[in-house]
């Protein structure tokens, strides 16, 4: 397709009566497109300092969702037609969508270093609005283990948090209501339909830091809902990257990492929302760790799910369950298997992997035994490697045929079960939390 010249953040705007915030953009040269975000059963009046601090947000969940219809030419050009930015905010959004299209960029050979850059206008840097917030936190649901984990550790310490799902599917609605906890928050969030046109037609497609554009619209709805809180559920693991690129450290995660959270938490307080709160409960943890903690959970086993096919942003292609033929998949098979038997595993996946010679290369890739970490949400490759040697002489797994084969080609010592546990839940100095949810965490663990 021709290269456009040109990408334009156009306009946004926020409907009351509708509770539903447009966001428009368009090329020079080719078409435009409007997003929308619903917030089911938001206010539908605001007061005069809630209209400008959503405002201020508005503008910033502007600039990040345009990097879904930036990526389809990636053009020279960024114009911003609806406002002028200070370079704090150029400089916040060029690395917003430099690390968030890092594997967009691998994966259709593009060096976009010399061409992303935001245009500086205004010298002063917006400052934040000072509106007060509802004491009160919610919790984002992805229907995966990780925020059961946050959730249970939060209810356990005699707190209420909403669960917050933006276009929840059904492994979402069922974790939350599996969970008990009152008054979910539901925000569907509907991208312009023309951008699927342009992909069928070959226009640039690949990952976004959807994390990161889906955290805005979380501030937004701090305001729009009332709570001045947002807990991720991001570990550490998360901060590990896949593979060197140009002079880049991609990272599928980057989002989801420590880096921009503590980035976008800065921003947020200094020059748009200043009582807003956003953090991970569980970034002190591993992926590994976080598995231990979940398998203490049963009544979620059938429940959750973590497959991508759950997921899938176009509803005829989505399958629920576990596909059991993807990274993610096979990563979550692998940090369970050494805290839950290996009968309740097959009946959770529906079979064992670990016993099917066809997943072998999967869970090399996983192991760093081949090719790269697999551009997927799973954890680091030491941690992988620790999880399969202690399968070794875990009752349950150690005559299972990939975990024989696998197990001997890693050098590392086997850890048994309580000596894994001591290990996996040891935390990271490493973090953003505050202190009362760092001693939280910490009780939490300590009752198993």
């Amino acid at each position: 397709m021709t290269l456009k010249n040109a990408f334009k953040f156009t306009s946004c705007s926020y409907d009351p009566a509708e509770a539903t915030i447009s966001l428009s953009y368009a090329y020079d040269e080719g078409p435009a497109f409007t997003e929308t975000l619903i917030f089911e059963g938001a206010k539908t009046s605001l007061t005069p300092a809630e209209a400008i601090a959503l405002n201020k947000v508005i503008r910033q969940l502007h600039l990040a969702a345009g990097i879904s219809y930036y990526k389809a030419f990636c053009p020279p050009e960024i114009i911003v037609a609806n406002g002028r930015l200070s370079r704090e905010e150029a400089d916040f959004f060029r690395k917003f969508y430099l690390l968030g299209l890092g594997e967009f960029a691998v994966q259709n050979n593009l060096d976009l270093r010399n061409r992303l850059f935001f245009p500086i206008a205004e010298e002063a840097a917006p400052e934040a609005s000072p509106l007060p917030l509802p004491k009160s936190c919610a919790v984002p649901i992805g229907g995966g283990k990780d925020s059961v984990v946050s959730l249970e550790a939060l209810k356990q310490a005699g707190l209420t948090p909403r669960p917050l799902a933006i276009n929840p599917t059904r492994p979402i609605l069922d974790v939350i209501a599996r969970s008990g906890t009152p008054s979910p928050i539901f925000i569907r969030r509907k991208l312009d339909p023309a951008l699927f046109a342009l992909n069928e037609q070959g226009a640039y497609n690949g990952h976004v830091p959807i994390t990161g554009i889906l955290s805005f619209a979380m501030a937004a709805a701090a305001i729009l809902y009332g709570y001045d809180t947002v807990i991720m559920s991001n570990e550490r693991s998360a901060n590990e990257g896949n593979l060197a690129y140009l002079d880049l450290d991609i990272n599928h995660q980057y989002s989801k990492s420590l880096e921009f959270e503590e980035d976008f938490s800065r921003f947020m307080t200094a020059h748009v929302l200043k009582n807003f709160n956003y953090f991970s409960l569980l970034r002190p943890l591993s992926e590994t760790g976080i598995a231990c903690l979940f398998a203490r959970h049963e009544q979620y086993f059938d429940v959750f799910k973590s497959c991508n096919s759950n997921f899938h942003i176009n509803e005829s292609r989505r399958r629920y369950g576990w596909c059991c033929d993807c990274p993610k998949c096979r990563f979550v098979f692998l940090a369970l298997a050494p805290f839950v038997g290996r009968d309740k595993m097959t009946t959770i996946f529906g079979q064992d992997m670990l016993s099917e010679a066809a997943q072998e290369d999967g869970f090399r890739e996983l192991l760093g035994l081949k090719g790269h970490k697999p551009f997927e949400c799973v954890g680091e490759i030491a941690e992988c490697r620790t999880l399969m040697k202690s399968l070794m002489i875990h009752p349950d797994w150690q005559n299972s045929p990939l975990v024989q084969k696998l197990a001997a080609e890693i050098p590392d010592a086997a850890l048994s079960g309580d000596d894994l546990r001591r290990e996996a839940l040891k935390m990271s100095p490493h973090h953003h939390l505050p202190e009362s949810y760092w001693t939280l965490l910490h009780d939490y663990i300590g009752t198993g």
